[in-house]
């Protein structure tokens, strides 16, 4: 889910100003930032046409615009264009002649875009990369889950509300509890613990009640109440602890060599901490049904 809010641009925010007054400098300047994937602006619509004289809708913008349009295209090439996946006009790879304003250029198109892109007024645009410096109406930057914040607060302070600047998310935010980290938060990992530590206590007491004329049997022979325990307690090593040790041991080499996010992480250390807990009344609630069941079955013999 975190993967598909980052996909929709929900960790993009745009820094606007009616007057066109955005520096694609300092928007630029955005991608070195902490916390920010990329940034980029438009600099300016361009008068594109193909050999043939048809009319290619294209805009000029600053090198870290693509990418945040379209993230799943590959590294451009210095001086590559990137064409949406609409236009057929521009043949990936194969240097193109084209008119811009009146001129004649050749472009290579260093990609072509999958999806729609995330900026919706810009979804059949053939993009231009240019490092021209100039004013835009507005800057798009692509902050890191968990750290939109403070990007407002770096663009507030770079383009101050005095000059007309306003920073909006590009995709509107979820209704509240609804984001990645609270839904986490707020799924049923507590049931579905108590579930699975209900089970083993199920399926532990059911292997001792099965068991009770062995215990009666023990209990006869001398096995005292701790020696009772002290079974229990080795045969839930063995059939809980163990197995839960390793799984766990599995899980960490698993996060440790994977792309595993914090979200998740804290997920299973949670889920880890309830389980532990919950499967340390195992051997007490077994202990109690040895202690009890061979008891009862030792008077009847």
């Amino acid at each position: 889910m975190l993967e598909q809010d980052i996909a929709e641009g929900r960790s993009t925010m745009v820094v606007g100003s009616s007057g066109g007054r955005i520096s694609t400098e300092r928007c630029d300047l955005f991608r070195s930032v902490a916390g920010v994937t990329t940034a980029g602006a438009v600099l300016r619509t361009i008068e594109l046409r193909s050999a043939g004289g048809r009319p290619i809708s294209a805009v000029l913008v600053t090198p870290g615009l693509p990418v945040l349009q379209w993230p799943e295209l590959p590294d451009l090439t210095p001086g590559s264009i990137v064409a949406p996946s609409t236009e057929n006009a521009l043949t990936i790879g194969v240097p193109t002649a084209v008119i811009i304003d009146g001129t004649e250029h050749h472009l290579t198109a260093g990609g072509a875009a999958i999806s729609a892109g995330r900026i919706s007024s810009l979804h059949s645009m053939v993009m231009i990369p240019s490092s021209i410096q100039n004013v835009a109406s507005e800057c798009y930057i692509e902050a890191t889950p968990g750290a939109e914040a403070g990007i407002v607060a770096v663009a507030a302070a770079w383009f101050p509300a005095t000059e007309g600047a306003r920073t909006i998310p590009l995709v509107p935010g979820k209704p509240a509890g609804a984001t990645s980290q609270e839904l986490l938060s707020s799924s049923p990992q507590l049931w579905v613990i108590l579930c699975a530590v209900g089970t083993i206590v199920f399926a532990v007491g059911s292997s001792v009640w099965s068991r009770r004329h062995d215990f009666a049997v023990y209990q006869q022979l001398g096995l005292s109440h701790r020696g009772s325990l002290v079974m229990s307690l080795v045969e839930s090593t063995i059939t809980v602890y163990i197995p839960g040790a390793a799984g766990i041991l599995a899980a960490v080499v698993i996060a440790a060599f994977g792309d595993v996010r914090t979200e998740a992480l804290e997920f299973a250390s949670a889920s880890v901490v309830m389980f532990l807990v919950g499967t340390a009344l195992v051997p007490m609630a077994s202990a109690l049904i040895c202690i009890s069941v061979g008891r009862s079955s030792a008077g009847k013999l």
